[in-house]
């Protein structure tokens, strides 16, 4: 079951531009029909808001599966050695337009029969809506790190940095202990810097869900061997890689992440679905604050799907490398 589960979704994460696309089409449609209906249509709004938390969970639990399998270091690739992208992305982008979906539909039906339009739910529109912005152009080309013998191409939320070898200073800085998701760099000639896109930091790397210390390792490797940069993406320096970081100073390692606890996760979780049934079935005073409710679950729910994948990245840290590397 977990080999099936971790095949599908990584079929589904290596699609995602499709799913996601295919997605948002689906639910326009399913709000254009229900906006439309003569009669208000219930039952698809309350489906749209049990499918958002259904899909949160069941994708929380198809990540959690699937992230034992995947990969935390780099992969070769010919002449490119690249990090994997996370999936747990999509993971919440998928949910999160069945929410905007749902809470499009609770107010548009009311704006075209009615002819009244709330203020409150154009606010929570715009405020389950804005969000977006900050992560899904990251889902949509993935969040990674890729070295080729020209330099290093950072792919980050909402932009790409493009680093050559060149502008990198010989000598690289060691990693702060605190900074578990970055690597600083340090430049000899920062003019050869490029980027694209907004909210993108010259002086670091972003990883999401990867081995940062082996990353941060390669870079430093590379930066001061020039020669060594030919052998970027074949199998053999791979593993000479792992080799060496092995072996690397212990400044360069970061410190593991404080694992959340089961009791909290529990508690997020459980507050999410009292919010939810306070939503759906308001009981006597609640009737005029069902958007209210129904954000708080939102967020409740988006708080324990963090801490659930901080637990899991933490876990994964705290494990020898070599068991996080086998099988690969």
């Amino acid at each position: 079951m977990a080999d099936m589960i971790t095949t599908w979704w990584a079929l589904a994460a290596r699609r995602r531009r499709t799913v996601m696309t295919l997605t948002a089409l689906c639910l326009t449609a399913a709000v254009a029909t229900g906006t439309f209906w003569p009669t208000e249509p219930l039952g698809l709004l309350l489906g749209l808001f049990a499918a958002t938390f259904g899909l949160f969970l069941a994708l929380a639990i198809a990540v959690r599966i699937v992230q034992r399998h995947e990969p935390t270091g780099l992969q070769a690739d010919g002449a490119v050695f690249r990090s994997p992208r996370p999936s747990y992305l999509l993971a919440l982008a998928l949910p999160h337009f069945f929410a905007i979906g749902g809470i499009a539909l609770a107010g548009s039906w009311t704006a075209r029969h009615e002819h009244s339009l709330d203020p409150g739910w154009l606010l929570a529109v715009v405020l389950f809506t804005a969000p977006l912005a900050l992560y899904l152009p990251g889902a949509w080309r993935g969040i990674g790190v890729d070295m080729s013998r020209q330099g290093i191409r950072s792919q980050q939320y909402l932009g790409t940095l493009h680093v050559p070898w060149e502008a990198l200073a010989a000598s690289q800085p060691d990693q702060p202990a605190e900074a578990r998701g970055e690597i600083r760099l340090a430049y000899t000639d920062p003019s050869l810097v490029r980027h694209t896109g907004v909210a993108v930091r010259r002086d670091r790397l972003y990883v999401e869900g990867e081995d940062r210390d082996l990353i941060a390792d390669a870079v430093a490797y590379y930066a001061a061997d020039p020669a060594a940069r030919a052998a970027i993406g074949s199998t053999e320096e791979y593993e000479n890689l792992r080799l060496m970081s092995r072996t690397v100073s212990a400044h360069r390692r970061h410190a593991p992440e404080k694992i959340p606890s089961v009791i909290k996760i529990i508690g997020w979780y459980a507050g999410a679905g009292g919010a939810l049934l306070i939503t759906v079935w308001p009981p006597p005073g609640f009737t005029d604050h069902q958007v209210s409710t129904g954000f708080t679950a939102a967020c409740l729910l988006l708080a324990a799907c963090a801490d659930w994948h901080t637990r899991a990245v933490a876990k994964r840290q705290r494990q020898p490398a070599h068991s996080q590397h086998s099988g690969r």
